[in-house]
């Protein structure tokens, strides 16, 4: 959060770049799945970096307790014989043009995620919250905890996901939760919902919702205008993309028509962003009884700048990490 928030401030006051996100659909020889190429991208000159992150993926839609989800299917081979995922950050100097770094996405977009949510629910939650109602197990859902906890002093922790599995899993890596087998158990008498989880279809219920709460999602679809429509004071992570753009090869199966449509088209879900906040153009919680919102509807490539610059900088302090010839990243052409 604390690498995160000056960027923010910057990207408020038109003092960085972004590259939107976009995701490239094209068939793939995998049952029911299609291949997605995702990319986006950051320049955060005050630390001069630029990032560019990238994900090769095999994407599928199963049902997961009647309800659609998205998943990635780990495809890429492994050393120890186990399927893996491929995503990749890579750093570039603004001074020199050289690349810097490269590594995996996976912890960083993790924490990114939870931090933004981090940084919402400390402006917009009410100081005195007590009981945060979790839904979802994920890896995600980790992330949004440790947030949450890192703001606020929650005395009570409910979480509910579909599986009981999933549930046992994260509560041997979380301490002091409870765990729930029905959303109605998870959010009653809750202050904070927050919501981290794959699905394509919303999971927050408008009736839920009383004064005073905040409420918190990951991905568009969690949430719907219905569910906005009960809130007071609304927050988007990134105003400037609504969503990703996707480009979809003609013809490709298997591909769900995700977030063609929703609230996010409809020109009254316009709302100030998490940046704006952090920056004091936009107010954070100013009444007690008011019922808040983050909704965290697409990435930003200025999110690695941010954390990518923070974790460069740690890695060489304590000298680690493998370093590769710098000509193998250069040329002694030019296009």
């Amino acid at each position: 959060m604390a690498a995160l928030e000056p960027m923010y401030r910057d990207l408020a006051n038109g003092q960085t770049l972004l590259s939107p996100r976009v995701d490239n659909i094209a068939p793939t020889a995998h049952p029911g799945g299609y291949y997605g190429f995702k990319h986006m991208g950051g320049t955060w000159p005050a630390r001069k970096i630029q990032a560019l992150r990238i994900n090769s993926d095999v994407v599928t839609h199963p049902l997961v307790a009647g309800k659609p989800r998205r998943v990635k299917q780990p495809l890429a081979p492994g050393r120890d014989g186990k399927g893996r995922w491929v995503g990749l950050v890579l750093l570039f100097s603004t001074e020199t043009g050289a690349l810097l770094a490269m590594f995996p996405d996976g912890v960083m977009q993790r924490l990114r995620v939870g931090s933004a949510s981090g940084l919402a629910l400390k402006h917009l939650a009410r100081e005195d919250v007590s009981t945060l109602a979790l839904i979802g197990t994920g890896w995600q859902a980790g992330a949004q905890l440790m947030a949450a906890r890192a703001v606020r002093r929650f005395r009570k922790v409910r979480v509910f996901s579909p599986r009981a599995e999933s549930r046992a899993a994260f509560a041997a890596q979380h301490e002091n939760i409870e765990l729930v087998d029905t959303l109605e158990a998870c959010v009653e008498g809750a202050d904070v919902i927050l919501a981290a989880t794959s699905s394509l279809v919303r999971v927050i219920e408008p009736q839920w919702l009383r004064p005073g709460m905040h409420i918190g999602c990951i991905k568009l679809q969690e949430i719907d205008g219905e569910v906005l429509g009960r809130c007071d004071r609304v927050l988007v992570h990134n105003r400037q993309q609504a969503k990703q753009i996707s480009n979809v090869l003609a013809g490709t199966p298997n591909v769900r028509t995700e977030s063609s449509e929703g609230w996010w088209k409809d020109p009254k879900h316009s709302y100030p962003d998490l940046g704006d906040l952090l920056a004091g153009k936009t107010p954070g919680r100013c009444e007690e009884s008011e019922i808040t919102c983050f909704a965290n509807n697409v990435g930003t490539g200025l999110q690695f700048a941010a954390a990518g610059a923070a974790v460069l900088e740690k890695a060489r302090r304590m000298k680690i990490g493998t370093e590769l010839p710098d000509d193998w990243f250069s040329e002694d052409v030019h296009p």
